[in-house]
């Protein structure tokens, strides 16, 4: 199973994103901010990151600066409700997996989660164990 952590500092977005990825089958996670995210994100198995681009203190900014460091091959996902082109780009040369615009079609945005799955990397294989 994989998991999707969600960060937003709106509660009504967390809640209501964490109820239609759980009833998809993914184990959903959420964060109020972006250093939250960041806790969790040490600490837990996170596939893929839902960011919301503009929250006090750190923001999707942020939040890429450390992801990309740290964990390379962690998809983000940028979404906002007051976006640029600007922004975007900014998002994408940082290494954002997409940028979406609020509010946003389900259908898609689950379609752009499971992408971004697809391209991660495979588990390590465990080795064989003689007897």
């Amino acid at each position: 199973m994989h998991t999707i952590l969600i960060v937003d500092d709106e509660k009504i977005i967390r809640e209501g994103l964490q109820r239609i990825l759980s009833a998809k089958g993914f184990r959903a996670l959420s964060a109020q901010s972006g250093r939250e995210a960041l806790d969790i994100i040490r600490r837990d198995k996170v596939s893929v990151v839902l960011c919301d681009l503009k929250m006090p203190g750190m923001g999707a900014i942020g939040v890429l600066d450390k992801v990309s460091q740290s964990y390379p091959e962690m998809p983000v996902i940028v979404f906002t409700g007051h976006g640029t082109n600007k922004d975007s780009m900014e998002c994408m040369s940082k290494g954002a997996y997409e940028f979406m615009t609020k509010p946003f079609r389900i259908d898609y945005l689950l379609s752009v989660i499971k992408c971004a799955i697809d391209k991660l990397p495979p588990p390590p294989k465990m080795p064989e164990i003689s007897f």
